[in-house]
């Protein structure tokens, strides 16, 4: 059994209600989950475990890929089939609740469903710590981000002012090259980050003549 079988499954069909939960919960779970292919591995078991109890206790909730067509002899069965269905569908039958066999089988069911989800989060935990950490922006990178962040901020009114542009590039342009120098900063990393104001500020300019 595998999780697109319950995915196919007429959840309005799934019976009792304690086993239509169980179904969205690992339907609910393996939405939720990024790795889909180690939530299969994880609760392959509670996998099974639910469609065995759906084939058992809610037959009519598996869908059929292609239903072969009827014979002659099956046509007075289908025709009488249709006719206990409508009368099920005027006088609709109330739930049975489950007897104490199949309550104490979904009792256990919820536990099992409760310990893969402990199982898939100490699995992702896992992985999290396995994978490599993104570097810390070096000081230089951060520097220059906050002058072009500046740059940013120019007022929405005078976005088309060429003039106010740049002269706001000059006065920034003037204070990075004072910053990086009073920090000693290398001037290879420094003449970069003032190629990629000087970028921004080009881009600006662009827009605006449009």
């Amino acid at each position: 059994m595998t999780i697109q079988e319950l995915q196919a499954l007429d959840m309005s069909q799934v019976q009792p209600e304690a086993l239509q939960s169980a179904v969205q919960d690992i339907l609910d779970d393996y939405k939720a989950t990024t790795d889909k292919k180690a939530f299969e591995d994880i609760a392959k078991e509670n996998i099974e475990k639910v469609f065995l109890l759906v084939e058992r206790l809610a037959p009519k909730a598996i869908k059929k890929a292609k239903e072969e067509a009827p014979k002659k002899s099956e046509k007075k069965e289908a025709a009488k089939d249709k006719k206990e269905t409508a009368t099920e569908k005027k006088t609709p039958k109330k739930p049975k609740k489950p007897n104490k066999t199949v309550k104490k089988e979904l009792d256990a069911l919820s536990e099992d469903i409760k310990a893969c989800r402990l199982k898939i989060r100490k699995f992702n935990e896992e992985k999290r710590k396995n994978q490599p950490k993104k570097p810390k922006p070096m000081r230089h990178t951060k520097i220059k981000n906050h002058f072009i962040a500046i740059a940013n901020l120019i007022p929405p009114a005078h976005k088309e002012n060429l003039k106010m542009q740049k002269e706001a590039e000059k006065i920034l342009l003037r204070a990075y090259r004072g910053i990086m120098n009073t920090y000693g900063i290398n001037f290879v990393r420094a003449e970069a980050g003032e190629k990629d104001i000087k970028e921004k500020y080009d881009k600006m300019e662009e827009k605006a003549k449009k």
